[in-house]
C-alpha cells in the first residue's frame, strides 16, 4: 500500500507531497538521505513537494521507508502538519510583534474603529448595515469607495471620448472630489 504522501510512482520518477516538506529542516535531511540512495539519480523539490528521478531498478519502498525514518511528520495527516506549521509561523510573527494585539492600527485606533467613525451619506443608508461598520451593498466602506473613485474616473474618460462634455465635466469634478479625500484620509500612509 503506497504512503498517503506519495502522488505518483511510476518506473523511474515518482513525487511526493505533504507539507512536512516544506520545512528547510526535513528537505536537508531529505537531501541528505537521497544523495546517498542507491538508485536515485535527480531530486527537485517544490514548496511542498519531493520529485524523484531514479533508476529503474530502484527499490521506492524502502526508500520511502528510510524518509519516514528521517522525516516522521510524513506519517502523520497531512492537515494536522499544516495546521502546525500554520501556528509556529504565527506565533513567531506574533514574537516580533511588540505590543501587537492583532489589529492593525494608526495612532491607536484599528481600522475597522476608523470606518466605523466614517459618516455615511443619507443616501446610503438603505445599504448600509448597521452604524457605518457595515458593509455597503455586500462590500466594505473602504472598497465602495474605492470602487466608486474608479468608476467615476472611468464615466469621465468614457464621456470624454463620446463626446459629452457635461456628463465629462460632472464625472470629473466627482472623481477629483473622491481623489482628494482618498488621499486626504491616507496622508499619512502615503
Amino acid at each position: 500500500m503506497q504512503s498517503s504522501y506519495v502522488v505518483h510512482a511510476i518506473e523511474g520518477r515518482a513525487r511526493l507531497r505533504h507539507p512536512a516538506l516544506a520545512d528547510v529542516r526535513a528537505r536537508g535531511e531529505a537531501q541528505a538521505l537521497l544523495r546517498d540512495e542507491k538508485g536515485v539519480n535527480e531530486m527537485r523539490f517544490g514548496s511542498e513537494s519531493l520529485l524523484l528521478l531514479m533508476s529503474p531498478d530502484a527499490d521506492f519502498a524502502a526508500i520511502c521507508q528510510r524518509l519516514e525514518g528521517k522525516i516522521p511528520d510524513l506519517l502523520r495527516p497531512k492537515a494536522e502538519v499544516a495546521a502546525a506549521r500554520k501556528a509556529e509561523r504565527r506565533s513567531r510573527f506574533g514574537a516580533g510583534q511588540a505590543g501587537h494585539k492583532g489589529k492593525e492600527t494608526l495612532r491607536g485606533k484599528s481600522f475597522g474603529d476608523m470606518l466605523g467613525d466614517m459618516q455615511v451619506p443619507s443616501f446610503l443608508q438603505p445599504f448600509v448595515s448597521g452604524k457605518g461598520k457595515g458593509k455597503i451593498m455586500g462590500i466594505s466602506p473602504r472598497k465602495f469607495e474605492v470602487r466608486t473613485m474608479l468608476g467615476a474616473g472611468s464615466l469621465c474618460l468614457l464621456a470624454g471620448f463620446a463626446g459629452g462634455k457635461g456628463l465629462h465635466v460632472a464625472a470629473g469634478l466627482a472623481w477629483a472630489t473622491l481623489a482628494t479625500r482618498h488621499v486626504w484620509v491616507r496622508r499619512k500612509a502615503l
